[in-house]
């Protein structure tokens, strides 16, 4: 054999040298496309969000052309004596009433029947449905597909003064229920923000202040004329009320219903509290008070409290919103508060775009 052709049966393999040259390429290839990856998901993700918005929002819309009102929260039926509505009072939320109109007429056939097979059952909160499966039942039009959580979310109360804890499907979206601060809905923590209010109207953000960040007792019907959102505790929102323009006031909002926490050697919370199931009155419903993703340990009361998890989401930077012309606009989490405050009103007088 001549040495010519052995020296070429030689190089005909790679060595070490180039092998784990061609490993760490491959490497670096991968750690730069692998971003790209990730952000093309969560591109995705939000985009199927932004259109499980889109659907409530049509869905409201829908609901408003043939009722001739916004959704009703907390269906208050032929019961409408004042005071503790714990037994009297459906309890609720506003998306139980429009499953007709994102084509789940069956579900709510059986949630009005529950308990009650002979008939419409108006004693009915997330404690009394039965059986079990339907509230545990998961609808993936109201899952922001980039939250964390479970479908199923652990221990949820059904509302004021009701006992007990249930596991239910949960909801990241909650309509809007204005800039108030009311009951489950009063975080202290969050600071007035006084100083960026206009010269008009210096007091919109201190709370109990009306106009400007009323105090709502959610149980009291009387109170429910305070609420300056799209949404109520008990009741409904007339389009004609919406007096700033359909197309500057939003109507439904990602809201993951974090736990936070305050606590500085411990990262926030994104567990859920124990109020974002979808059938309850409570969980589907939130305040504009809380600023956009609030992790700020300084504006949060412990892990856990519910009343202060609000507009938010995974996006990175971001939420979305649905107004109330079906426009869907993903937001920047520094956005000014003055703007926040005003898209969050129908009635201020004071009219924003969304940025």
């Amino acid at each position: 054999m001549s040495s010519s052709s052995h020296r070429l049966r030689s190089r005909r393999a790679f060595t070490l040298v180039e092998l784990l040259v061609v490993i760490a390429i491959i490497g670096i290839l991968v750690a730069l496309l692998l971003p790209a990856v990730q952000a093309a998901r969560e591109a995705a993700r939000r985009m199927s969000c932004g259109n499980n918005l889109k659907q409530l929002g049509l869905a409201c819309l829908n609901y408003e052309d043939t009722y001739h009102t916004l959704p009703w929260n907390n269906d208050l039926g032929n019961a409408r004596a004042p005071g503790n509505p714990q037994s009297r009072w459906n309890q609720l939320s506003w998306i139980v009433a429009v499953l007709p109109f994102i084509e789940q007429q069956p579900l709510q056939d059986a949630v009005y029947k529950s308990g009650n097979p002979g008939g419409y059952n108006r004693r009915m909160n997330l404690n009394t449905i039965q059986p079990i499966s339907l509230r545990e039942t998961v609808i993936p039009g109201i899952l922001c597909p980039s939250n964390t959580q479970d479908a199923i979310r652990l221990r949820q109360r059904s509302g004021y003064r009701h006992g007990g804890q249930v596991n239910a499907a949960g909801t990241d979206y909650s309509g809007n229920l204005g800039h108030i601060w009311g009951g489950w809905k009063d975080c202290g923590a969050v600071p007035e923000f006084n100083q960026e209010a206009p010269p008009n109207f210096t007091r919109m953000f201190r709370k109990g202040q009306n106009p400007g960040t009323p105090w709502v007792n959610g149980e009291n019907l009387s109170e429910q004329t305070r609420i300056n959102g799209t949404f109520k505790y008990h009741g409904s929102v007339r389009l004609a009320e919406i007096l700033d323009g359909t197309s500057n006031t939003m109507l439904v909002f990602e809201d993951m219903h974090w736990r936070g926490g305050n606590r500085t050697d411990r990262p926030h919370d994104k567990g859920e509290t124990d109020d974002c199931a979808w059938m309850s009155g409570f969980g589907a419903i939130n305040s504009m008070r809380n600023p956009i993703n609030n992790k700020d340990p300084r504006f949060l009361q412990g892990a856990g409290d519910r009343r202060c998890h609000g507009w938010s989401s995974n996006h990175p930077g971001s939420a979305q919103t649905v107004m109330c012309d079906g426009s869907v606009h993903a937001v920047a989490e520094t956005i000014d508060n003055v703007v926040r405050y005003s898209i969050g009103v129908r009635n201020d007088g004071q009219p924003h775009s969304v940025p």
